[in-house]
């Protein structure tokens, strides 16, 4: 019988220090391009009640980006790059104090911190290493994270470590949020030790953040972005990584002056939150357990607690790890969001949140506002200037949208036109990139935020460096085999 979970009151999130490029301070947040004006400026919006209506039209219950019907088909991504896309995105920000209600002043926006290291360094594993953070260790293995957890008479030795309350003993807790995430990370910790045979800590960690990082730049990027996009930013971030001194790329100003990154609200706020459009209903955890809900107490699915032993997620029901064993795939890049993302429940968002308040395409359009994001068009304008090869104007068909005339009549203006950025990305990916890649613009953001760490930070690309054979099962790299080789 599968053990049932008593969920958390009210939503937890990691505030555990990060450290910047140099691994040694918090980072800020900041415009990718501050001089343009938002959207809602183009819209000649002025009150809060105008911005929410919009937000409602489009992302709220019933709007525009609500799949009812569950209508968004499938992509080619297999199903775990929707929790590899969460996972890095816990490891690169983590915005504790922008309001979803109300506005940021211009002035306000780059002094926001960001309480993670834009520099892939995999904090959210390591936290602030084993001096700092000795709880996240094995005390008997000098360098061995601790893996599996013990609550309430319960074992399970694939878990994440956890206190006696089941509170788990990671660098950043919102990777316990769901079975997936927590089961990912698990994998992480679990790869590390394997690296640790003969090595110390600073091998073994260096090791394991190389090997995510060739699969972020390699696998995953490879994977969501356009093809055009993706083809004309690798060369320029491989040779400019490679380079000493004035670097020409990225092509945007995102370095402070002590060249530390800082996270563009573009990215964090529109262009990444893309994966919630590959969020499925249901996933298979094992051969037992193959249809679970993502938020479902009685499957142990809501997260910040143990997970049962019975769904000890195998990898291989939504990886290409074997040959003819059958994965789930994420859902289509496109404008639709489940329904579960639209109606979260209270676990994540509390309970006493707003009918709207609880649907993710509300409150990603809401939060655009509230940091002041130009329209999509206006950005491709500027990435386009850049350099990007970005056709221009995109038509997206956005009146081939179901009930697209009903739900925007009588908003302050026209939204084909003028459309928040997390929209114009959104279906900019369902049309240009046909539901299986981001568009031109959502890619150009990120492989100008990704591309940045890998050319600043501390990354493989600086080093003579290529994965271990006895990890790569094919070709090149991939998700599939690093979650292989954590596994033993």
């Amino acid at each position: 019988m599968t053990t049932i979970q008593k969920p958390l009151k009210k939503p937890m999130h990691g505030t555990s220090k990060a450290k910047g490029c140099s691994h040694a301070r918090l980072g800020n947040f900041c415009k990718m391009f501050p001089k343009l004006k938002s959207w809602a400026e183009e819209c000649k919006i002025t009150e809060q009640c105008e911005a929410e209506a919009v937000a409602a039209a489009i992302g709220g219950v019933g709007g525009l980006m609500h799949d009812v019907r569950d209508e968004s088909g499938d992509s080619n991504i297999p199903a775990a790059y929707t929790f590899f896309a969460q996972f890095v995105d816990h490891d690169i920000t983590l915005d504790t104090t922008s309001p979803l209600h109300g506005k940021v002043p211009e002035a306000e926006i780059a002094k926001l911190p960001n309480l993670r290291s834009a520099s892939l360094d995999l904090d959210c594993v390591y936290g602030l290493g084993p001096e700092a953070m000795p709880f996240m260790f094995d005390s008997t293995q000098p360098g061995r994270l601790l893996v599996g957890s013990e609550v309430d008479g319960v074992s399970n030795p694939e878990d994440v470590p956890r206190n006696a309350d089941g509170r788990a003993l990671i660098g950043d807790p919102r990777n316990d949020e769901n079975l997936f995430i927590s089961q990912m990370q698990a994998a992480f910790l679990k790869f590390h030790n394997r690296r640790l045979v003969a090595a110390n800590f600073e091998k073994a960690q260096e090791e394991t953040r190389y090997h995510y990082q060739y699969i972020v730049l390699y696998d995953f990027l490879k994977r969501v972005c356009h093809p055009d996009i993706y083809s004309f930013a690798l060369p320029k971030i491989e040779q400019n990584a490679k380079k000493k001194g004035k670097k020409n790329y990225p092509f945007c100003d995102i370095l402070d002056g002590c060249h530390r990154i800082c996270m563009p609200v573009e990215f964090s706020v529109a262009a990444y939150r893309f994966g919630h459009s590959l969020v499925r209903s249901v996933y298979p955890a094992n051969a037992s357990y193959p249809l679970i809900e993502l938020f479902d107490e009685r499957f142990g699915t809501l997260g910040f607690g143990q997970v049962p032993p019975e769904l000890n997620v195998d990898w291989r029901y939504l990886l290409d790890i074997e040959d003819c064993h059958p994965f789930s795939k994420s859902k289509k890049v496109d404008e639709l969001l489940a329904d579960e993302l639209i109606r979260l429940p209270d676990p994540v968002v509390g309970r006493n949140a707003a009918t709207n308040d609880r649907a993710l395409a509300f409150r990603n359009i809401l939060r655009g506002h509230a940091l002041g994001l130009a329209s999509g068009q206006a950005v491709a304008k500027e990435l386009a200037a850049k350099g990007y090869p970005i056709k221009l104007p995109a038509d997206l068909k956005f009146s081939d949208i179901d009930n697209w005339a009903c739900l925007t009549k009588g908003l302050p203006c026209d939204i084909s036109k003028h459309t928040p950025l997390f929209l114009y990305v959104m279906r900019e990916a369902a049309v240009l990139g046909m539901g299986q890649t981001l568009g031109p613009v959502g890619s150009a953001i990120l492989m100008e935020t990704f591309g940045t760490m890998f050319v600043h930070c501390d990354t493989f690309l600086k080093k003579s460096w290529k994965p271990d054979p006895c990890v790569v099962r094919g070709k090149d790299l991939t998700l599939a085999d690093f979650m292989a080789y954590a596994k033993g």
